[in-house]
């Protein structure tokens, strides 16, 4: 009788597709009785876990899977489709993220993993992040009677 391997893989995650599938990689990799490594029990995997939104967006590969590595090919596609384009990860750098309720140190995880393949200097990145924090406190205000 065949071994059945059976693991829960996480919500998926529309803010960082490459992170989800790294921790879908790590799921499988806890497979019970023994790991899931073929590429069709994966592409399995993701597909009947992820959400409607995002099936659609790879609904061309679910219909048709690739024949060679179905896991690989949506796995591509998916990072590819849903995650924010080189313009705009550097757009959200350049703009400002505001702190809000994070912790300082939140808000430049998050910048430096948008920074981090576009070859930020350090320097740039400490300006930019001292600018998103501190932005309310160092915004100017304007009154009439200061004429």
């Amino acid at each position: 009788m065949a071994e059945v391997t059976a693991v829960k893989t996480p919500p998926y995650n529309f803010s960082d597709p490459q992170l989800w599938f790294s921790t879908c990689e790590q799921t499988f990799a806890l497979g019970v009785p023994k790991a899931i490594t073929d590429t069709c029990t994966k592409f399995n995997y993701i597909v009947s876990n992820l959400p409607p939104e995002a099936a659609a967006i790879v609904r061309d590969l679910i219909i048709t899977p690739d024949e060679t590595d179905p896991y690989g090919a949506i796995k591509a596609q998916l990072i590819q489709r849903t995650s924010e384009s080189s313009q705009q990860e550097i757009r959200k750098l350049l703009t400002g993220e505001e702190l809000g309720d994070r912790k300082p140190s939140e808000l430049l995880r998050t910048m430096n993993r948008r920074a981090s393949s576009h070859n930020v200097p350090k320097e740039l990145m400490l300006e930019l992040f001292f600018f998103s924090s501190y932005r309310p406190q160092c915004k100017l205000s304007w009154h009439p009677s200061c004429q």
